[in-house]
């Protein structure tokens, strides 16, 4: 017959996960998507916000990607401080590329980043 004191069974693993989540440790949050980017159907020359908030530990980036390229801002599209993505006179202006497409936030921070579900930006026809 054993005689003696036992531990209780998630006492080690509560110690463990304390030690982890100090300063300079291996503890860190996950980087999830508050609010992605819909589908829309806009008129031409109309403005739209596409959404995309993420959270994670600062700083967050948020880029964002039409048909798997990357978005050149301009005066006419911009990202918001918030990572949503704002475009003024939708389809763009003469000799410009459409502004119709698949649109994906990336968001980046220190530990990696995440790719948003795909939203189509149409241009509805008058």
């Amino acid at each position: 017959m054993a005689t003696g004191r036992r531990s209780a069974p998630g006492g080690m693993l509560l110690l463990w996960a304390a030690l982890l989540c100090f300063p300079g440790s291996w503890c860190f949050s996950e980087l999830l998507f508050v609010k992605g980017p819909q589908d829309v159907i806009v008129t031409r020359r109309e403005s739209v916000v596409l959404d995309c908030q993420a959270h994670g530990d600062a700083p967050v980036t948020v880029r964002w990607m039409k048909n798997g390229v990357k978005v050149p801002e301009n005066d006419r599209i911009s990202t918001l401080h918030n990572g949503s993505l704002y475009i003024c006179e939708v389809g763009g202006r003469k000799g410009e590329q459409s502004d119709e497409g698949f649109y994906q936030c990336l968001a980046l921070y220190k530990y990696g980043a995440i790719l948003s579900q795909r939203a189509h930006l149409s241009i509805a026809s008058n």
